[in-house]
């Protein structure tokens, strides 16, 4: 009964649905409302212009919200509550936002230890407030710890330099970002380690290194491999190490415990976003040879760039946001990394950014209806909201990824009719198609997509059903071939024996 009902509830929503796609197309807002292109990417990999998604309504600063101005603010999070925790890391606070980004709700400046003293933040640079244990966890850089604290500012807890053989002595214990799981354990991105986030149980014991991104396999790094198989101890020490790249921001799925995690820096394409299952295994590690970002290094400015993805962000729908510093550009997947939305890029005016001073991006809404972007040059957080045409496609790409195909047919053909180019629609509407049975038709549009292993799929269907629909024609002919070929075999047979014998008659007349 549940699942029935869940069912009907779908069906009504995609009928008030259709009743948007009432709008003229026309009325959608375009690239003319943004002060830069609005594109996407084609099913031949080809950026072409496309509808909005996303449009930016305003820009909030700290002066707008009653306090003095941002100075080189790191982080942004939003809580189980709409609230939003922003990281002043110049002035040395954390400030609460409400849902509307329109007032400071409280102010993090002074926190109280355990034995009842006082204590301070210097250069805060990530926040994260756990909807299991209510606490705050703040990566507190230039104290060199990370503090655990009640919405109340008591400290409940303060991680320090682990004081293990595990961890390098050497090494200043500097936190950049920080997060709690689901089962209490905390994690710590460093600056200066490659090997991962540093990992704490529940009672702050370090447990290890989590999450360690993957050597990419160069062809220099595979010479290094062969020449220190063959040489000797002492020319291992003088040889150069291959190190993987650290990643450098994350964000936890609550709803399903994985970790995504992204790199900016390096020299390789390798690891830039993973999500991470509990046991550190990397599940995007088939996706080698996907591209996070633009898919070519050029578009409108003629000069070549290299995407530094900065900051991650996981929507309530599952959505994957990554921020790209070099472009100013935010980077929309949907939870099987298809390609939703591009926006944002650099220059002075709301929607445009600061180059290489964007450091965070959130979401609000339970189908991302809210783009929140952190510029740490402008000292501002620009809010993009969900425009028509972007609301059609998350209602679309919710019922595909929850395995409602059929009903999400109808969404996709809107997005169609708004954007012939827009390649989601055209994978949304094969797999919709297959789950009907209609696999001529999925076959068209998975060819349109260029999604080869969807036109695999298909055609292998199509053409079992079409040998099934067709077995007795096809029996039938093939009986009455293989029986015509036995008789026209059986005629030249005796053709060719009357021939013979003819022929031997002959011989023998002769002879006699």
């Amino acid at each position: 009964m549940k699942k029935q009902a869940k069912r009907r509830l779908i069906r009504t929503a995609a009928a008030g649905l259709s009743l948007l796609a009432a709008i003229p197309a026309l009325a959608l807002p375009t690239s003319a409302d943004e002060p830069y292109d609005v594109y996407n990417y084609n099913y031949l990999g080809e950026a072409v212009p496309s509808q909005a998604g996303y449009l930016a309504e305003r820009s909030v600063s700290g002066l707008d919200l009653g306090t003095d101005a941002f100075s080189t603010p790191s982080d942004l999070f939003k809580d189980e509550n709409d609230l939003f925790y922003l990281v002043d890391s110049g002035n040395n606070r954390i400030l609460v936002i409400d849902s509307e980004f329109t007032k400071i709700e409280k102010i993090y400046d002074s926190f109280k230890m355990p034995d009842g003293s006082e204590t301070t933040l210097k250069n805060p640079k990530g926040v994260f407030v756990s909807p299991d244990t209510g606490y705050l966890y703040i990566a507190d850089n230039e104290n060199s710890r990370a503090l655990v604290c009640t919405k109340e500012g008591e400290v409940v807890m303060e991680i320090t330099k682990p004081e293990s053989t595990v961890y390098d002595q050497q090494l200043t214990f500097l936190p950049q970002k920080i997060l709690c799981d689901n089962a209490g354990n905390i994690y710590i991105v460093l600056n200066n380690t490659t090997k991962g986030a540093a990992m704490f149980d529940a009672n702050g014991e370090f447990i290890g290194y989590y999450g360690a991104n993957a050597v990419a396999a160069t062809a220099t790094v595979i010479a290094n491999h062969f020449w220190n198989a063959i040489a000797s101890e002492e020319e291992k020490r003088y040889r150069a190490r291959s190190t993987p790249t650290a990643f450098d921001n994350f964000d936890l799925d609550t709803a399903k415990g994985f970790i995504y995690t992204s790199t900016s820096s390096g020299s390789t394409d390798t690891d830039i976003v993973k999500k991470v299952n509990p046991e550190g295994y990397n599940l995007f590690s088939y996706m080698s040879n996907f591209t996070w970002g633009d898919l070519f290094s050029t578009w409108y400015s003629g000069t070549s760039y290299k995407t530094k993805i900065v900051d991650i962000d996981i929507g309530s729908d599952g959505s994957i946001n990554c921020l790209d510093a070099t472009t100013g550009r935010v980077f929309q997947y949907d939870k099987e990394a298809d390609l939703l939305f591009i926006m944002g890029a650099t220059g002075d005016q709301v929607g445009a950014f600061t180059a290489g001073n964007v450091t965070a991006v959130e979401t609000k809404g339970d189908g991302c209806e809210n783009v929140y972007v952190l510029d740490s040059g402008k000292g501002t957080v620009t809010i993009f909201g969900q425009t028509v045409f972007g609301g059609i496609v998350h209602h679309a790409t919710t019922l595909y990824n929850g395995g409602y195909y059929e009903e999400a047919l109808d969404p996709w053909l809107e997005v169609l009719k708004r954007d012939g180019n827009y390649r989601r629609a055209y994978l949304g509407i094969s797999s919709a198609y297959y789950n009907m049975g209609r696999y001529k038709d999925s076959m068209e549009y998975a060819k349109k997509a260029d999604a080869s292993a969807r036109y695999n799929r298909a055609f292998e269907r199509y053409r079992s059903e079409w040998l099934r629909e067709h077995l007795t024609v096809i029996l039938i002919i093939a009986a009455v071939l293989i029986a015509g070929i036995w008789g026209l075999r059986k005629f030249l047979r005796k053709k060719r024996e009357k021939a013979l014998a003819t022929a031997t008659n002959q011989k023998g007349g002769a002879a006699v």
